[in-house]
């Protein structure tokens, strides 16, 4: 039992010093960009995939990733709530540039509609572990 144990940490060691980042913490990068450029939650991210990777040292490393954005609400759906929030004139003016910006984002879509993605991710590593490059 000993030994198993001392394997297993032994191999947790080893994959946490592989260099590269997992499936798992590109999807969360992924996600916390859309969410800086997406001010509203109004999609899921699903089928997350990553395609392949490259290490150009040890701490730049280039992920091809794929993945769905699913909708949760439509276009016309947020625009009838933004026009029923409450709020003076700048609010409305702010609110009709978010819909603009969704629009040309993502177009005039659905709930329920599926968009498939996919991207290059540029990252870095940092003291606190990977991040994405700002170029």
């Amino acid at each position: 039992m000993k030994r198993l144990l001392t394997l297993l940490g032994l191999s947790f060691f080893l994959l946490a010093c592989s260099g590269k980042p997992s499936v798992s913490e590109l999807e969360k990068l992924v996600a916390i960009e859309l969410k800086a450029n997406t001010p509203q939650a109004i999609y899921n991210i699903e089928n997350f995939k990553k395609l392949d990777g490259m290490a150009q040292d040890a701490t730049h490393y280039s992920a091809d990733v794929s993945y769905e954005l699913v909708f949760n609400k439509g276009l016309q759906e947020i625009a009838a709530q933004t026009q029923q929030a409450p709020g003076g004139a700048l609010d409305k003016l702010g609110a009709g540039v978010n819909l603009v910006t969704l629009s040309l984002l993502y177009g005039d879509f659905k709930a329920g509609d599926r968009l498939p993605r996919q991207q290059t991710l540029n990252l870095v590593k940092s003291e606190n572990g990977w991040r994405l490059a700002r170029e």
